[in-house]
């Protein structure tokens, strides 16, 4: 593992410790609020990079490459919890705060096994998604169910407990899974508008 830094507008800044990682971290800027950086991590020969935002009570992952706009982001740690389990303490990246980010890259991993092998399931999981929000509101358009909101509250739940059942997996944060989701179908249209015994036949195939 190697941690590398870049120098912010203001300062240099030192890299975060972090032993215990699975991944590489590179910082972009630094100060004691928290850290603005990157994480490049290798899965199956594929590299992957994402942004990273981490405070003492929060991370957060937004995918960069192979495809951007997927975000995963940590349960948010309240007061009471910081004294010990903090996931950032004076600069440095805590066993906490590194087990939450490898767990985030799960979240992301889960999602690109999806997309590149079965396509047709995220398509699935959203639609029936969909149907439900669109039974109850229906000016919503496809692909576009709002992120704020009851609506956004019920979707993502449904969605979430969908992914639990059929694919045996907890999303990290339901909003979260909602908004990738979305984002992953307005950016491969082609193969998600294929017709579904095209895309079962592909998932038989990829399998």
């Amino acid at each position: 593992m190697f941690v590398q830094h870049y120098a912010s507008p203001s300062q240099q800044v030192a890299p975060v410790t972090n032993a215990y990682s699975d991944f590489d971290l590179l910082i972009k800027s630094q100060n004691k609020d928290g850290i603005h950086g990157k994480i490049v991590f290798q899965y199956l020969h594929q590299s992957f990079e994402a942004a990273v935002i981490i405070s003492a009570t929060s991370i957060q992952l937004n995918s960069q490459y192979p495809f951007m706009g997927i975000t995963a982001t940590s349960p948010v740690l309240q007061k009471e919890e910081l004294m010990q389990h903090a996931y950032l303490l004076n600069g440095t990246l805590t066993k906490k705060g590194n087990q939450q980010i490898v767990w985030l890259m799960l979240d992301l991993i889960h999602l690109y096994n999806l997309l590149r092998l079965k396509p047709s399931s995220i398509l699935e999981l959203y639609r029936s998604t969909f149907a439900l929000v669109k039974s109850q509101h229906e000016q919503i358009q496809f692909g576009q169910i709002p992120l704020a909101g009851p609506i956004a509250k019920t979707a993502a739940a449904f969605l979430a407990n969908k992914m639990k059942i059929k694919h045996k997996y907890i999303y990290s944060n339901a909003l979260n899974l909602l908004s990738s989701v979305q984002v992953i179908l307005a950016n491969y249209p082609p193969q998600f508008l294929l017709p579904k015994a095209v895309l079962n036949k592909l998932d038989s195939v990829l399998s």
